[in-house]
C-alpha cells in the first residue's frame, strides 16, 4: 500500500539542465555551422604583404628592359674597376712601406665599391621597368632608393635617343624624355633600338594629338 503526498505540499518545478558557458558548442550533422568572423571582426586575418621582387613599388605590369644591359654595364665600368683595384693596391703598398698599418684599411673603400657593383648590377637592371599606357608612360628605377615616374603624353616636350659605343655594341639605346615641368627629364636605359624607336614615335604622336585637342 502506497501513501500519497500530502495535499497541502506544492509540486516541485522541473529542473533544467545547466550548461557550461565556456564549453564548445557541438554541431549536429545537417545543421548550419557557426559563421566565421568577418574581415572587420576581432581575430580575422589581415591581408598578406609580399616582399617578392614583383611587389616592388611600381612593378605591377611593367616591361623589363633588355638583359643585355647587364654585360653592357660591366663593360662600361671596367675602367672604374681598374682604378678601384689600383687604389686598393696603392693603399696596401703605402702601409707596408711606411709602417702605418691603418693605411691598409683605406684599401677596403675601393674594394667595397667594386664588389658591390659586381654583385648588384644584375639586380639593378632587373629593377628597371616601363609601361606605356593609353594616357601616360611609367618608368621605374632603383632598388633601395626606388623612383617611379609617370609622364603624361600631353606634357612631353622632347624625346631623345642616345647610344654610346658600348650600347651600340650590344644593340641598345637610351631614351631620354623631358617635360615642361622637369627640364632635366627621365632616362630609360637598356632598350633595344627598335623598341626605343617605337616609344619615341608613340610619345611624339600622342603628344601632338593631345596638344591639338586642347
Amino acid at each position: 500500500m502506497t501513501s500519497s503526498p500530502p495535499a497541502d505540499r506544492p509540486p516541485r518545478p522541473p529542473v533544467r539542465p545547466q550548461t557550461d558557458p565556456g564549453a564548445a558548442a557541438s554541431v549536429a550533422p545537417g545543421s548550419a555551422a557557426p559563421a566565421a568572423p568577418g574581415p572587420g571582426a576581432p581575430g580575422a586575418a589581415g591581408p598578406e604583404i609580399s616582399d617578392a621582387p614583383d611587389g616592388r613599388l611600381g612593378a605591377e605590369g611593367l616591361r623589363a628592359v633588355s638583359p643585355r644591359l647587364v654585360p653592357a654595364r660591366y663593360l662600361a665600368t671596367i675602367p672604374g674597376y681598374v682604378i678601384g683595384v689600383l687604389l686598393a693596391a696603392g693603399a696596401v703598398v703605402a702601409a707596408a712601406l711606411t709602417g702605418w698599418w691603418w693605411l691598409g684599411l683605406l684599401a677596403l673603400i675601393p674594394l667595397v665599391v667594386v664588389v658591390q657593383s659586381l654583385l648588384l648590377t644584375p639586380r639593378r637592371v632587373r629593377a628597371i621597368g616601363y609601361r606605356d599606357a593609353e594616357e601616360d608612360l611609367t618608368i621605374a628605377l632603383g632598388i633601395m632608393f626606388r623612383s617611379v615616374h609617370t609622364i603624361p603624353y600631353g606634357r612631353v616636350q622632347s624625346v631623345k635617343i642616345d647610344e654610346g659605343p658600348v650600347d651600340r655594341r650590344y644593340g641598345l639605346a637610351k631614351l631620354t624624355i623631358s617635360t615642361a615641368h622637369d627640364g632635366a627629364g627621365v632616362t630609360l636605359p637598356g632598350l633595344p633600338k627598335d623598341e626605343a624607336e617605337r616609344l619615341r614615335a608613340l610619345l611624339t604622336a600622342r603628344g601632338v594629338e593631345l596638344m591639338a585637342a586642347l
